[in-house]
């Protein structure tokens, strides 16, 4: 263990140097330091870069509360303005902020303050007083600094300033190594009651998202510090904390978090903190697929010590968890809560968290028409997804917010690769012409339905598109040049998915695979899962499938994707292609690809939008963690 430091237990600027009799023995021991504090400059940062060093490389992780009041020229004055962390004019102002930041700091300063915040070293939230406070600042000052079971606290006037070392000033310092524990207990207990939004007389706000990002831009150079693995990992993972933080502080909402990134232990995070907390004794997860269902199922017995109850395919376990809720997960399909949702009764809501996974799917005609209203009686409701948002869909859309709560915090897929938790992908798109029998059939759709509108007939024009892109999707043009593709890259389809809109288009397909990779086959309802399970085991080489597979599948083997089908609509793309950019022990250097099929033709905006985007994502590569 490292040697306790030696600190006088009474210091003042006249006599101490505050930064080497203080901050610099106690950050190169501490591996957790807790700061409340008035006024914080980034000229702290550089005074106490050494010490800070130190407790980078300790794997040491700070928390500083300070007031938004701050130094207009550093990271302290990003709070002006603050009124809600997600308010539009406060982002802007804290955007200009950085701005300044990248003109009155030297470059290492900036680069050590990126790096700190970006590696999660160093975390803000301001106070502001409210209630028998408002219009007060937030002006406290104690810090405590840990280390195993040893601890030292601090009380004084001193800032984390420059000037706050030029004025004349006092600190009192309390190691629990001297018997002065109880004061140390004391502010520990007040800091976390102020970091948790606990004191009644204060509101404490994060750092907005969009403010960090533009932080991490900070950094131009190496870090000035080195890390511990464990931090590393713990940085790589570090957004499922900030979502359970931001759902605790709300309640309901949404989770738009990337294929692979963990939503599924980010949920069961919550729950078991609700739960602990004596805020819920039950909770009702919903999705459809008894795959997602049975995936849902091993993770609730891994993750939490509650009893599972499950209603959905073979499964009818409904009964069993009306009568014993306490303590209990129901695992229900969607179908099945429509069915039985009317026999929760209110005790059961107000106790209650809901969990609907691949949300964007609630929104569902059948789901608006059903469950409008019964949702959103449930004392909690989170909604996971990594595309909330149903495209072309108001009435889901509005339905999804109304009863489960808008989105609260993202972790996309471009923040997802280059964080290292996804593999980076190339693409490659395979223009292909209509065939003339492509193109009769859509123009005999468009004369079919402009004479039903012309007739007087109620017609959708969404429907007449959708036509068309089926028509577009299951065009035999693609065949001939998916086979010339993979005479000089047969290697596409190992460990590949091949994604086709029907099972008649698929078996044209197979007529093509049978010739590179006779180690494949189908799945495309309940009665071909044994062909899904042979896949992931590595008895399979390559699986072509529809609809089924798009959503929650966790098989990390897969390395290619084939694209057949594309809807208009990214949330599909984005769900398919994500079948494919999972992390792999077995194969840590995966890098994935996905095949796309292009119309040639510059009307086809769909195929061009997508193009363009999917070239845009395979840009994207991982940043050091």
């Amino acid at each position: 263990m490292t040697s306790l430091p030696n600190v006088p237990l009474t210091l003042n600027t006249s006599d101490n140097n505050i930064t080497f009799e203080l901050y610099d023995p106690c950050l190169k021991w501490a591996t957790k330091y807790d700061r409340g504090v008035g006024y914080f400059t980034s000229s702290w940062i550089r005074s106490n870069a050494q010490g800070l060093s130190h407790f980078a490389a300790n794997g040491g992780t700070a928390r500083w509360i300070t007031s938004p009041i701050l130094d207009e020229n550093d990271l302290g004055a990003l709070s002006k303005g603050l009124i809600e962390p997600d308010d539009i004019d406060l982002v802007s102002s804290l955007k200009e902020e950085i701005k300044l930041l990248q003109t009155y700091l030297e470059e290492t300063t900036r680069n050590a303050i990126g790096w700190l915040i970006y590696d999660g070293i160093l975390e803000f939230r301001f106070a502001i007083p409210t209630k028998n406070l408002e219009g007060g600042d937030f002006h406290d000052k104690f810090g405590i600094f840990y280390n195993n079971d040893e601890k030292l606290s601090f009380n004084g006037s001193v800032n984390d300033s420059e000037k706050g070392e030029r004025n004349y000033e006092s600190i009192k310092v309390f190691p629990t190594w001297k018997g002065l524990g109880a004061f140390v207990e004391d502010d520990i207990k007040r800091f976390e009651r102020i970091w948790n939004n606990k004191d009644v007389n204060l509101k404490v706000y994060d750092l907005p998202t969009a403010v960090k990002e533009d932080i991490f831009t900070l950094r131009t150079s190496e870090r000035p510090y080195e890390i511990s693995e464990e931090l590393k990992i713990k940085n790589k993972w570090r957004h499922q904390d900030e979502a359970v933080r931001r759902f605790l502080s709300v309640g309901n909402g949404i989770l738009e978090m990337a294929t692979g990134t963990g939503k599924t232990r980010t949920s069961l995070s919550i729950v078991n903190n609700l739960y602990n907390n004596g805020l819920i004794k039950s909770a009702v997860v919903t999705v459809n697929g008894s795959d997602l269902l049975e995936q849902w199922s091993k993770e609730v017995g891994e993750r939490t010590n509650l009893t599972i109850y499950k209603h959905f395919s073979k499964y009818k376990e409904i009964s069993n968890f009306l009568l014993n809720p306490d303590g209990s997960v129901l695992l229900i399909s969607r179908e099945f809560l429509v069915e039985f949702i009317d026999h929760f009764n209110a005790s059961l809501l107000n106790h209650s968290i809901i969990i609907c996974d691949e949300v964007h799917g609630f929104g569902a005609p059948m789901l608006v028409r059903n469950l409008t209203g019964k949702i959103s009686p449930f004392k909690f409701r989170l909604g996971l997804s990594a595309t909330p948002e149903r495209e072309y869909d108001d009435d889901g859309n509005n339905f999804i917010k109304n009863e489960i709560g808008e989105k609260i915090y993202e972790f996309g897929l471009e923040d997802a690769i280059k964080r290292g938790i996804l593999c980076e992908f190339n693409y490659i798109p395979l223009e292909f012409e209509l065939t003339e029998e492509d193109r009769k059939k859509i123009k005999s759709l468009i004369a079919t339905h402009n004479a039903k509108k012309q007739a007087g007939e109620y017609v959708v024009d969404e429907n007449l598109y959708r036509d068309i892109a089926r028509v577009k999707k299951v065009s035999r043009a693609k065949l001939p040049i998916f086979y010339s593709f993979l005479q000089s890259n047969k290697n596409i389809l190992d460990r590949s998915i091949i994604f086709v809109e029907t099972k008649e288009f698929g078996e044209m397909v197979q007529e093509i695979l049978i010739r590179f990779e006779p180690n494949y086959h189908t799945y495309y309802g309940e009665d071909d899962r044994q062909n899904l399970l042979r896949f992931s085991s590595g008895q399979l080489n390559s699986l072509i499938t529809s609809k089924r597979i798009s959503e929650g599948i966790d098989i990390k083997s897969v390395n290619n994707i084939i694209l057949f089908s594309a809807d208009k609509a990214k949330i599909q793309t984005i769900q398919r292609i994500g079948r494919s950019l999972r992390l792999d022990p077995e194969n840590p250097a995966k890098q994935a690809t996905v095949v796309d099929f292009i119309q040639f033709n510059e009307e086809a905006k769909s195929d061009q939008d997508r193009r363009l985007w999917l070239s845009k994502m395979a840009k994207i590569k991982r940043e050091e963690c």
